[in-house]
């Protein structure tokens, strides 16, 4: 699965041309793990991807984490790849993550999906790599110096707050919509919906109805679409809503 270089060593490799060749033993050498396109456009899809790996440049990465490379397809068949990130050492996922190109179920050409946000849903989109290889560096800075990026202690406030919602198809899923805003599918309605946080009641929204703010571990969330009625206390769902299991 993994290429046995370290990113610093894959970019040297890389910038060198061992893996211009379209034969697959190369490719596979290059971290390819599996593909589900013809064998002949495996390097050409390289190519595509590869700008995610070259533009990284923090020490942590380079030096510690291998990258390796997956040729995937949706439930509709289209196909987009993905390069992925962990430890050379294997001895912990904290560094796991991974990036994807030109997902069709996704509103940007790039998305990183993160073990600290949950692969349920991605922690960054951006449509230009230079912009996604820059989120990557800092993320690293922040593991490194551990430090916990604002929107995490945000997203488990709205998590809190989607548990509290009386439904009967319950999701955790989040999704990140720029700052100290969030949004999850509705698998009642089958709409997207938009949670508000805020440290102060001054930051909340205007369109949140003072009645559907609620207060979540310090911090004020609201979700404008649930100002129609007041939600229930955790754990204090209505039986004709309650069902077994919960969206991953």
């Amino acid at each position: 699965m993994l290429s046995g270089y370290s990113v610093r060593q894959w970019q040297k490799q890389y910038q060198a041309g061992a893996f211009d060749s379209m034969d697959a033993a190369v490719q596979r050498e290059a971290g390819w793990w599996r593909w589900h396109c013809r064998d002949d456009v495996v390097a050409n899809r390289l190519k595509r991807i590869a700008p995610v790996v070259m533009g990284i440049k923090s020490p942590l990465i380079l030096d510690q984490c291998s990258v390796w490379f997956a040729n995937e397809y949706t439930e509709n068949k289209l196909l987009y790849d993905s390069a992925r990130f962990e430890r050379l050492n294997g001895s912990t996922n904290d560094l796991f993550f991974m990036v994807d190109y030109k997902d069709s179920r996704q509103p940007d050409k790039w998305t990183l999906y993160t073990k600290r946000f949950g692969f349920h849903a991605p922690e960054f989109g951006c449509s230009h790599v230079q912009a996604m290889t820059r989120y990557i560096d800092r993320m690293a800075h922040e593991l490194e110096q551990g430090i916990v990026p604002a929107f995490l202690i945000e997203k488990e406030a709205a998590v809190e707050y989607i548990q509290r919602r009386p439904a009967i198809y319950p999701s955790r899923s989040l999704r990140r919509e720029g700052e100290h805003s969030y949004s999850f599918l509705d698998r009642d309605d089958g709409r997207r919906k938009t949670i508000h946080v805020a440290r102060t009641l001054n930051d909340i929204p205007s369109e949140c109805q003072e009645s559907a703010i609620k207060e979540i571990n310090g911090l004020f969330v609201c979700c404008p679409d649930d100002a129609k009625g007041p939600l229930h206390e955790k754990g204090d769902v209505p039986k004709k809503y309650q069902r077994k299991g919960m969206e991953r």
